[in-house]
C-alpha cells in the first residue's frame, strides 16, 4: 500500500478520477436546473398579410393574391409561447417586371431555429403595373371670405406645378391637384405652406398610392383692404420754446392712403397722423416723422413724411371781449356765467408776427363745454379755436364759473 502511494503514476491516475467524479456530478446538477419546462410538442396557427419587396421608384402593386396566408408553426410549446411576432412574410419581386407573375413562391423572416414553418398557400399571383409620371397644375380652392370688406385676390403658388406618379389607372381618376386655403375673417395677407391632395370627379382620393412631388407648397393669398385717400393733417402736439413760434409747416404728401374697414373709411375726411414735438427747435428744420397707425387703421401709405418747419421769434396780441360760447347743457337747464359776469374774455396770444398781424379778431372764438353737468355752479376750463400755429399765453388760468339752474 505504502508503495503504491509512493508511486507517481498511481497518485496520477487517482487524481484525474477524483475529477472526473466531481466534473459529472456538477454536470447533472446543472442539467437539472434547466430542466424547468416540459419538452412537449405543441401547433398554432395564424393568418399572416403578405408584404412585397419591389421597386417602388418604378412599379406599383395592383393585386396579390391571395392577400394573406395561413402559417402553421410546430415545436416546443415553450418556444411558441415565447415567440417574438417580428416575423413576416414576403414575395421578392426585384427581379421581376411588369405584368402578371404566377406561382411567386413566398418567403419568411423572423422564425427562430428549431420551429418548424409552413405556409397554405406557399405561393401568389402578383399583378404589376409600371408607375407613371404626370406633371398637374396646382389648384387653390379659396374657402371663406375677408374680414369685414376685406377680399381675397388671386392666390399665389410655389411650385405653380407638380409631378404625381401611380398607374395608369390612377393617374386616370387624377381630376386635379389642390390646395384648400380657409381665409375667414383675414385681414392681411395670408401665407403658409398646404399640403396638397389629389381630387377625382366625386372628390378627394386616397394618397395610399397616388404620390405627389413635392407634396407641400407655398400659398399666398393678397387680401385686399378698403382703402380712402385723404388730407393728412399735421397738428403741433408741444409748443415751441418761449420766444418762438411757428411760422409755417409744410410737406409734399398733402393726401395720404388710409386702409381699414368700409365702415370707418366711409366717416373719415381727414386724418390726423401726426403731433410734432418743438419744445427744442428754435431754427428752421426739416423733421422725419412716422405717421401713426390708429385703431381700426390697418395701415397707411406713405409711412412716414418730411415735414419742413419755418421757425420766427414770436410775436404777441391781446384781444379783448371776446365771447364765451356755451356748449352741451342739458335738458331743462339754463346756463348763469356767474364770472366774468358779461361772459366775455380778454386773452393774450402768440405767435408768428405774419399771422399775428393779419388775424381779425373774430378769428378767435372762446367756449365753454358743459356735457353730462348738473344743476349748481360750476368752474369750466376755457377753450379756444385759434388760427394755426397760435398760442393762449396763460392758457390753464382761463376758467369760467358758470351756474346751471332749472328753467
Amino acid at each position: 500500500m505504502n508503495k503504491w502511494m509512493d508511486n507517481d503514476m498511481v497518485l496520477r491516475f487517482l487524481s484525474i478520477g477524483l475529477a472526473v467524479v466531481l466534473w459529472l456530478s456538477v454536470g447533472e446538477g446543472s442539467f437539472s436546473l434547466g430542466q424547468d419546462h416540459n419538452f412537449a410538442s405543441s401547433q398554432t396557427r395564424v393568418e399572416v398579410p403578405i408584404e412585397a419587396k419591389y421597386d417602388q421608384s418604378r412599379f406599383e402593386i395592383v393585386k396579390i393574391v391571395p392577400s394573406k396566408v395561413q402559417l402553421t408553426l410546430t415545436g416546443d410549446k415553450y418556444l411558441l409561447e415565447r415567440l417574438s411576432l417580428d416575423y413576416r412574410v414576403f414575395v421578392d419581386l426585384r427581379n421581376l417586371g411588369s405584368g402578371k407573375h404566377h406561382n411567386i413562391p413566398l418567403q419568411i423572416q423572423g422564425i427562430p431555429l428549431g420551429i418548424d414553418k409552413k405556409l397554405s398557400p406557399d405561393s401568389v399571383t402578383v399583378v404589376m403595373e409600371p408607375k407613371l409620371k404626370k406633371e398637374m397644375p396646382v389648384q387653390v380652392d379659396i374657402i371663406g371670405n375677408g374680414k369685414d370688406g376685406f377680399n381675397a385676390s388671386t392666390a399665389i403658388v410655389n411650385p405653380e406645378k407638380v409631378l404625381i406618379s401611380g398607374t395608369k389607372a390612377e393617374l386616370d381618376e387624377v381630376k386635379s391637384i389642390r390646395a384648400v386655403v380657409q381665409v375667414d375673417n383675414l385681414n392681411k395677407t395670408y401665407k403658409k405652406d398646404i399640403r396638397l391632395q389629389p381630387y377625382g370627379e366625386q372628390g378627394p382620393l386616397s394618397l395610399n398610392q397616388i404620390s405627389v412631388t413635392p407634396e407641400v407648397v407655398h400659398v399666398e393669398i393678397p387680401i385686399s383692404t378698403p382703402n380712402k385717400k385723404v388730407p393728412l393733417k399735421v397738428e403741433v402736439g408741444k409748443d415751441p420754446p418761449s420766444g418762438y413760434a411757428v411760422e409755417s409747416l409744410s410737406w409734399k404728401e398733402k393726401d395720404i392712403t388710409v386702409y381699414g374697414p368700409p365702415t370707418y373709411l366711409d366717416e373719415l375726411d381727414f386724418y390726423s397722423g401726426i403731433k410734432l414735438d418743438l419744445s427744442n427747435v428754435t431754427k428752421d428744420q426739416k423733421i422725419r416723422m412716422p405717421i401713426s397707425i390708429q385703431n381700426p387703421i390697418i395701415k397707411v401709405e406713405p409711412k412716414e413724411i418730411d415735414i419742413y418747419v419755418k421757425m420766427v421769434p414770436s410775436k404777441t396780441r391781446t384781444i379783448d371781449h371776446i365771447p364765451i360760447q356755451i356748449a352741451g347743457v342739458g335738458d331743462g337747464l339754463n346756463a348763469k356765467f356767474v364770472q366774468p359776469q358779461d361772459g366775455k374774455i380778454s386773452i393774450t396770444l402768440s405767435g408768428a408776427p405774419s399771422i399775428i398781424d393779419k388775424m381779425n379778431d373774430g378769428d378767435v372764438k372762446a367756449y365753454c363745454d358743459l356735457t353730462n353737468l348738473t344743476k349748481g355752479k360750476h368752474e369750466i376750463p376755457i377753450q379756444f379755436n385759434l388760427p394755426p400755429y397760435l398760442k393762449v399765453e396763460n392758457l390753464g388760468t382761463q376758467k369760467a364759473n358758470i351756474e346751471l339752474i332749472e328753467k
